[in-house]
């Protein structure tokens, strides 16, 4: 299946399609809380599906993805955004295991054949692509869903890297001053689930018996001081190169900073071009 990376660039010429390209409004409800979201949908051929792409945002959001979204759609792909329970107006208390449930819950959401094919989405071919944040609950749902066809994250933040290695302050100030964005039971119950994902090894270091053979896409930024690649991306990697598999896993750098300001149709075209790969390796 190709995709139109060309399109990243410039709009697309819909109006020679039978259908037009449309944004729909999304509810989902996990653990009885509404979470909004919403999906871009390419146009196309009435019956035409595409690849599709769960993005999530980081912590707490304020890096938002939506144009990378958009980038996608006009690549050719199916791209559903949600704010997590808690984020951004959705119901519920924000939680980090909490944000990856969600995740869980949207992605197995659009398997469904009458999601599927209501949305035009290939469930054979549903990516998850992550910030941050975004990228700890990418990985740790594709750790529990098997039929992901691929995840791609840039910058992922691993949370339990900082205490289980002692160094708790890079953490927590990160954290303590994001909170007032989100709805959350309090303080004390956010470190509680903070030590809730460090003893149930959420860490993306530990990821690697549940990922060895899965494909994978991993962009680091040279000036990222958040989440420096050295220690949130590498220690997985270094344990990837060690073993033979037929996925498709890759590690790319840019020279940008944890939000990537000024390499947003860049990050977007790398995304895009992994992708196609990652859809066009299997029928080879």
């Amino acid at each position: 299946m190709k995709l139109h990376i060309e399109n990243i660039n410039k709009d697309p010429q819909w109006e020679q399609e039978e259908r037009s390209a449309t944004i729909e409004s999304l509810v989902f409800s996990n653990h009885g809380s509404q979470m909004y979201g919403t999906a871009l949908i390419p146009g196309g051929k009435q019956e035409q599906v595409y690849p599709c792409a769960v993005l999530l945002h980081g912590f707490p959001g304020f890096a938002a993805t939506f144009d990378i979204a958009q980038s996608l759609r006009r690549a050719g792909m199916v791209v559903i955004s949600f704010f997590y329970r808690g984020s951004w107006g959705s119901q519920g208390n924000y939680t980090f295991s909490g944000a990856v449930d969600d995740a869980v819950c949207v992605a197995e959401w659009a398997y469904r054949d009458d999601v599927a094919a209501k949305y035009h989405i290939d469930k054979n071919a549903i990516f998850f692509v992550g910030h941050s944040m975004g990228g700890f609950v990418s990985i740790n749902a594709t750790r529990r869903l098997s039929w992901i066809r691929g995840t791609a994250v840039m910058s992922p933040y691993d949370l339990p890297y900082w205490p289980l290695h002692q160094e708790i302050e890079p953490m927590k100030h990160v954290i303590d001053e994001n909170l007032y964005a989100l709805h959350i039971e309090s303080p004390e119950a956010i470190q509680q689930n903070i030590n809730y994902c460090c003893q149930h090894q959420y860490g993306i270091f530990q990821a690697y018996e549940d990922l060895k053979d899965r494909n994978l896409y991993f962009i680091g930024a040279t000036k990222d001081d958040v989440a420096p690649a050295n220690k949130m991306i590498e220690p997985l990697w270094n344990q990837l190169q060690r073993h033979q598999t037929k996925a498709l896993q890759t590690y790319d750098t840019l020279n940008t900073g944890h939000s990537y300001d000024d390499k947003r149709l860049t990050v977007s075209h790398m995304f895009a071009t992994w992708i196609e790969k990652v859809l066009t390796k299997s029928i080879e």
